[in-house]
């Protein structure tokens, strides 16, 4: 064979080598694109978006976090609630509270972190002194730019003389409806209040008391003396033997205000302080958006005084109805010892319950956050 022959077929020989090579690879390559990768999920097992798990929801307000003792860190601040939560989400999410009903600071008010505030609808308790709406809209807004609940205080148990409502004459001449004075409390005197002259004081015209309160801007009413029953049975006996069935009466005048707000401003809310005997009414309690407990672990006799089991038992068992209704129990106590204060906070947030404390003047002058310090 020449050297020219064998060159050909050395060439030939490796031309052919490189093509078997060549299809080798194609081969391969085609059956790794058909298979998935190894130790990968194949595609067509991921779920679509609509039908992943979601983590399951929790109550509002009620964050969990696992059992370590510290928390994951954080990369960006808590959001503010979202825009359009109604009055009644916010209110079942709130774990802060703030009262004070004389010397109200707007702008330090404002500057307060209180999910929740329930102040006077006026400065000093007159007409002359009586809140803005632009007064209202600061106080709805905390320093972090979510929103805040405020709520106005509204006795309707007992007339007060140094309301916008009150006569001069009223002493020399009582209308039929006004009892007598509190004992503890100067100016103040009970009611017949079922009686239409006394709440119409309350609703009805742009002059009653709610309707200006629903104008001013405020979120809902704080209820005080909605308990007068007991006090009525007790000072009054001639006025309450002529109503059967006085709690009865009372809810049906809660319920009545509740309704008259809701049907001028949807979503009003309505906080009820104190008169447990009340809560074990299953309409009134559907009424209501939160109810509130002065003194539910000290002061009954005495300030700073624990209060009996059985006194606080008795308590719980009725604002535990609202708990299991999915209802807010907000808690005062008008304290001044750290000591009692720190195991108030103990006890009320074992109990789900939402706590102020205030001092045990029970003035409710000043606005601050004790239980922070507690």
């Amino acid at each position: 064979m020449s050297s020219t022959t064998l060159l050909l077929v050395v060439a030939l020989i490796g031309l052919a080598l490189a093509v078997g090579f060549w299809m080798g690879r194609m081969t391969q390559r085609r059956t790794a694109a058909s298979e998935p990768n190894a130790g990968a999920e194949p595609a067509s097992h991921i779920p679509p978006p609509e039908h992943r798990p979601i983590e399951a929801s929790r109550p509002p307000g009620r964050e969990t976090r696992p059992a370590s003792t510290a928390a994951a860190p954080s990369t960006s601040p808590s959001p503010a609630p979202i825009a359009g939560a109604s009055p009644g989400a916010l209110l079942g999410r709130a774990q802060s509270w703030g009262y004070q009903l004389q010397d109200l600071d707007v702008e330090r008010a404002a500057t307060s972190t209180f999910d929740v505030l329930v102040i006077d609808y006026s400065r000093d308790g007159t007409d002359e002194s009586a809140l803005k709406p632009a007064d209202l809209t600061k106080l709805k807004r905390k320093p972090d730019g979510s929103r805040r609940l405020v709520a106005a205080y509204l006795s309707i148990g007992e007339a007060e003389s140094y309301r916008y409502y009150w006569r001069k004459d009223w002493k020399r001449r009582r209308p039929a409806w006004l009892l007598s004075e509190n004992p503890d409390w100067d100016e103040n005197y009970a009611v017949c209040f079922w009686d239409a002259g006394w709440q119409s004081l309350f609703c009805g015209s742009p002059e009653a008391y709610l309707d200006r309160i629903i104008a001013q801007g405020f979120d809902g009413i704080y209820l005080d003396k909605c308990d007068v029953t007991e006090d009525l049975r007790r000072r009054e006996r001639d006025a309450a033997r002529t109503r059967p069935d006085l709690d009865g009466d009372m809810a049906a005048f809660v319920e009545r205000l509740a309704t008259y707000a809701r049907e001028r401003r949807p979503g009003f809310l309505v906080i009820m302080q104190n008169a447990e005997p009340l809560l074990e009414r299953p309409r009134l309690r559907a009424t209501l958006d939160a109810v509130a407990k002065e003194e539910l672990l000290y002061g009954i006799d005495g300030a700073e005084k624990p209060n009996s089991r059985d006194d606080v038992a008795w308590s719980r068992e009725r604002l535990d109805l609202m708990r299991r209704d999915g209802k807010p129990v907000l808690v005062v106590e008008y304290l001044d010892d750290k000591a009692k204060i720190a195991k108030a906070a103990q006890a009320t947030r074992a109990l789900g319950y939402v706590l102020y404390v205030s001092d045990k003047s029970r003035e409710l002058d000043k606005l601050q956050n004790r239980t922070e310090v507690a």
